[in-house]
């Protein structure tokens, strides 16, 4: 008798689960797991990396697998296109109703009348499972195409697969708590929350914190995280999120050479590999956008991919400036109160920061295209790529250095 494939998957499924989680007993049960006071602080809010892993890592090989089935494929590269663009525009549009749930209706020029709350849950509803329907198979669209850029610039191994696979989930990206010194802007460490915090919720993690601690404290929301499969925050901006998918992977590919291996190493390998990661992850995912949209690819922005205005990256950087000049004269509370004195000017011209304090600068820090980060790497990262034949040549030579001093001697060798 033929065995059923789909009961055949749901066993593999549940082996390949217990064997996750008997990995991971084993690898906590040689650890001293007891918490500090800032475990009690953020423990209600930790985001659960190895419960996530159990739950999405599975999922989508599986998902995979159906597709080789007979009948499991077979659609055309235009519908799957389409698929992606509608996906998206379900995205827009649930951002809007969502938008005008939170703050009202009345400016607003659709046809949902004011003061009707339940038919906006339902259409939120409607549209989270239209787009939850086809979610799979947009994943794997997208990873398609990332994985056919990369394989066309030469990252392709002997087999033309691409290793490691490009993996990524549409999902609520998890929040990250990051902690520096008063006394000067320095990531120490960025923790992972779990999605969706509100802002009381936030503050009384950082209000703890600089209690307890005596550290300036910041949960950010971010775009994505290279866990694998990676999260990807995935609304209605499709451009982005080919971006940060890409961006993603290339984390995961750096973490099998010396420039991922050396992440945590010290601050300026941080940074290293976070611009690396966003100069190479623009560039693929900007292919990859024209790609499946057919518009033109946009060519790197030399100082702003964050989008933001000139006056806001000259405000910022000026803010960043003088705080770390008061810093380092030893006035921590006059920097403290220049810094809210500062976003809440910011704020009247348009641009809404929750929290701008020693921390906020730390985690733009190590993203040195940012408009407040002061790291030269940036400039470096770009001229070495305009001196490299190809993004291939680019990111093979950035992945080979296992230390910030390694890739100043190679600058200074060209």
């Amino acid at each position: 008798m033929t065995k059923n494939p789909f009961v055949t998957f749901k066993g593999l499924r549940q082996a390949a689960l217990t064997l996750c989680l008997a990995l991971a007993v084993v690898v906590s049960a040689s650890h001293d797991y007891r918490p500090t006071q800032l475990d009690l602080v953020i423990a209600p809010y930790r985001h659960g990396l190895v419960a996530w892993e159990l739950s999405h890592f599975a999922d989508k090989w599986f998902h995979r697998l159906g597709k080789l089935l007979p009948g499991g494929e077979n659609r055309g590269a235009l519908e799957k296109r389409q698929q992606v663009a509608e996906f998206f525009r379900l995205g827009q549009e649930l951002e809007l109703l969502e938008h005008h749930q939170r703050f009202g209706l009345e400016d607003t020029d659709r046809l949902t009348p004011p003061g009707a709350p339940e038919s906006v849950r339902l259409e939120i509803a409607e549209l989270m499972e239209q787009r939850r329907r086809m979610q799979a198979d947009v994943e794997e669209t997208i990873e398609s195409e990332i994985s056919a850029v990369l394989i066309s610039e030469g990252f392709s191994t002997g087999f033309g697969l691409v290793f490691p696979p490009v993996d990524t989930t549409f999902a609520a990206a998890p929040g990250v708590l990051i902690l520096s010194p008063r006394n000067r802007i320095q990531r120490i460490t960025a923790i992972p929350l779990k999605p969706g915090l509100t802002n009381a919720d936030k503050e009384g993690i950082e209000d703890e914190i600089l209690l307890q601690q005596n550290l300036a404290a910041l949960v950010e929301e971010i775009g994505g995280i290279a866990t694998f499969p990676s999260v990807v925050e995935a609304g209605g901006n499709m451009r982005h999120a080919v971006v940060t998918a890409a961006h993603e992977w290339l984390h995961h590919w750096f973490f099998f050479r010396p420039l991922g291996q050396g992440f945590w190493d010290d601050h300026h390998m941080t940074t290293l590999n976070e611009t690396a990661a966003t100069l190479g992850g623009w560039e693929i995912g900007n292919r990859v956008y024209a790609t499946l949209t057919g518009e033109p690819s946009e060519p790197l922005v030399a100082t702003d991919l964050a989008s933001r205005t000139l006056a806001y990256n000259t405000a910022i950087l000026e803010t960043r400036l003088t705080t770390d000049e008061l810093l380092s004269l030893g006035k921590i509370e006059e920097a403290e109160a220049y810094m809210e004195e500062r976003r809440l000017l910011l704020a009247e011209d348009g641009f809404w920061i929750r929290k701008l304090n020693q921390a906020f600068f730390a985690f733009r820090q190590s993203y040195a295209t940012d408009p407040a980060s002061t790291s030269p790497i940036a400039s470096q990262l770009k001229g070495l790529r305009e001196r490299s034949e190809s993004l291939e040549d680019f990111l093979r030579t950035v992945a080979g250095f296992g230390s910030y001093a390694e890739f100043l001697k190679h600058l200074e060798g060209i």
